[in-house]
């Protein structure tokens, strides 16, 4: 199962909600990157419901300081994960480890009682008193650490003796020397017993610090809860963070899209430069959000789990491998095939397949690829510029171009105000043909234009 941080490679719209999302620690951030596709449906229920949970917790203002006080604890945090592994093996610790391990249990603590006063219980850390208590025997509550003189009677004499003699005082710091790592075998035999109590609070803390950014991320962006659905897809006002993002820099604003997924394959048309490609990829970016237990970028939603998001854009294929890029395309969807016929539950977002060969055999791969979704019912979206699609499917159009609300010369950078990005249900087998209208809007050659109209 794909890990986020590989997922990241597939969409680049998940990398801009990770960079987004200001986790506050490294184990935080360690945890989310390492973390699996959830296919489950009850684990997935589970994860969505306790972003819930922290959205109203945020949302109170009662508890603004103690979100702002955990925040600064959580940018205090080490993973001290190794040293963890280093304890579970019974090896004796170092004193830089053994403060580790006390720095964060005092961390732990803090943001436990910051938590247990504000009644949040989206995390469940364990009182750590007792390994504080072993760390810290001078209750000083200090993040610092040494081998204190209590922890053993006869280092505790041996620092005490002054002397003169230079052979003497190096043979004390000896035996001093020795003591030290009497004791430091001994704190790490007696916090081995702790090794489970330190590890289930690494991961609350991990928790906590996801969650909460998840939650102060959903409120921000308007991101909203998405309902587990069985049979059906459906998109109330979904949009593209990232492309809105860049957008909002222009002053201008990202039409969202409503749309409605189902068990089969459908086609979607639609001009150059309509959004095809964007939809696909927010869409894609949408699911991999639910399914690794985010709010999502629409008004309203509800999702299919999937075992896997199959998206085969063009501009992922590999320049390195010498692969044109119909080879690239017609490999990713031989192996979209075989899962599928493995049993696997995908979605399938196909853009622009066999674009790069000539029409005839593309408008025919298009075909074959499409029934053969429809035929498994896998829920699959494909995009194409061929007319005549011979397969027994659901079709989409993008209204495109809005020709008569032109009140200006258009240009590249205004181009997007003239479009309609809204879906809707067609059965034209035609593809909509404003490659021609665009070239006219843009004043190319004349003679260009002309003699391209006579050879329509």
């Amino acid at each position: 199962m794909k890990t986020f941080k590989a997922c990241l490679q597939d969409v680049n719209g998940l990398k801009f909600i990770y960079e987004n999302l200001q986790l506050q620690s490294p184990i935080g951030r360690k945890r989310l990157l390492h973390q699996t596709l959830i296919t489950d449906s009850l684990l997935l229920q589970k994860e969505l419901d306790l972003l819930k949970e922290s959205i109203e917790f945020l949302q109170q203002k009662k508890n603004s300081s103690t979100v702002q006080a955990v925040q600064r604890i959580l940018q205090q945090f080490q993973d001290i994960s190794p040293t963890i592994a280093r304890l579970t093996k019974q090896q004796v610790l170092d004193d830089i480890e053994l403060f580790e391990i006390k720095k964060f249990s005092l961390f732990t603590q803090q943001i436990a009682d910051l938590l247990n006063a504000s009644a949040c219980k989206v995390v469940s850390i364990k009182n750590i008193e007792s390994v504080i208590s072993l760390l810290d025997p001078e209750n000083t509550r200090i993040p610092h650490f040494y081998i204190y003189s209590v922890y053993d009677a006869e280092l505790e004499s041996l620092r005490k003796k002054i002397v003169s003699d230079p052979e003497k005082e190096e043979e004390y710091r000896w035996k001093s020397m020795k003591r030290e790592d009497i004791v430091r075998k001994n704190l790490s035999k007696k916090l081995f017993s702790f090794q489970e109590l330190l590890e289930h609070n690494l991961e609350q803390i991990a928790i906590l610090d996801i969650l909460w950014c998840k939650a102060i991320q959903a409120l921000k962006s308007g991101f909203c809860n998405p309902f587990i659905s069985d049979k059906t897809t459906v998109y109330q006002q979904l949009f593209n963070p990232e492309v809105k993002e860049i957008l909002k820099t222009s002053s201008k604003e990202f039409q969202p899209v409503d749309i409605v997924l189902y068990s089969d394959s459908c086609l979607i048309t639609g001009a150059n430069m309509s959004g095809k490609t964007v939809l696909l990829k927010t869409i894609a970016l949408s699911q991999y959000l639910f399914q690794f237990g985010f709010y999502v970028p629409a008004s309203e939603a509800a999702i299919v789990m999937v075992d896997e998001i199959a998206l085969c854009i063009g501009d992922k294929q590999s320049e390195t491998n010498g692969l044109s890029s119909f080879a690239h395309d017609i490999l990713r969807i031989d192996q979209i095939i075989k899962k599928v016929k493995q049993g696997k539950k995908l979605l399938v977002l196909v853009d622009e397949l066999a674009r790069t060969t000539n029409p005839e055999e593309g408008k025919i791969l298009v075909s074959a690829f499409t029934q053969i979704m429809s035929n498994y019912k896998v829920m699959s979206l494909i995009t194409t510029h061929y007319s005549g699609i011979l397969a027994t499917t659901r079709k989409l159009r993008v209204k495109g171009l809005k020709i008569n609300t032109i009140k200006q010369n258009i240009v590249i950078q205004n181009l997007n105000d003239y479009m309609d990005y809204a879906l809707i249900e067609t059965q034209d087998d035609n593809v909509p043909m404003d490659a021609l209208k665009i070239a006219e809007i843009f004043e190319v050659d004349q003679e260009f234009l002309e003699l391209a109209k006579r050879l329509k």
